[in-house]
């Protein structure tokens, strides 16, 4: 959703990103703590690149995520909810395949359910293989399109994912857009 955020961001909107996990189990023939350093230097500077005004690292372990939500993620997650009462919430897809996306989607709408507050919450695509069940918005991103391109660029160490995303990401903005009338669009699902 790095269109989006790129907009937000021109609008003045203060961005607030929150990782779960740095992903240290991707990569099995480096270091676990290797590729955390990497991970962490690559998602701060994408993060400026884009204006993200505070990228927050909650630690859970790669691949252990539903377990470590469960004994004091949610409240993490609600205290950081409160804190910034935000005006919307992006979360991972309930679609997407992996199990860590699966959680965060859990967890924060556990969280959002749980402090009785009317908020926004918008789910978005990454390894989507189906449509989700529910209402959608299209943004148009066109004037931000390339700027999301090179935002992706910046996650050197997941190159081999982000390559296998390269194509979906070009076809999903131009479907997207064709459907909300503009060149390029990024589609989100309203979950709450």
């Amino acid at each position: 959703m790095a269109g989006t955020i790129a907009k937000y961001v021109k609008e003045g909107k203060n961005v607030i990103k929150v990782v779960f996990s740095y992903g240290e189990s991707s990569h099995p023939h480096f270091q676990e703590r290797i590729v955390k350093k990497n991970r962490l230097k690559e998602t701060d500077k994408a993060s400026s690149f884009l204006g993200i005004k505070e990228t927050m690292f909650l630690g859970m372990r790669d691949t252990k995520v539903t377990e470590d939500i469960s004994k004091n993620g949610i409240a993490r997650v609600v205290t950081i909810i409160k804190k910034y009462n935000p005006e919307k919430i992006y979360i991972p897809s309930a679609q997407d395949p992996h199990p860590d996306h699966q959680a965060v989607h859990a967890a924060v709408l556990e969280a959002v359910d749980a402090s009785k507050r009317g908020y926004h919450v918008f789910a978005y695509e990454v390894w989507n293989l189906m449509k989700e069940q529910q209402p959608f918005l299209y943004m148009d991103i066109t004037p931000y399109f390339k700027k999301k391109l090179e935002y992706i660029r910046f996650f050197k160490s997941q190159w081999q994912y982000m390559y296998a995303l390269w194509l979906p990401v070009h076809v999903r903005s131009m479907l997207y857009g064709y459907r909300e009338g503009c060149r390029y669009a990024e589609r989100f699902y309203k979950i709450r």
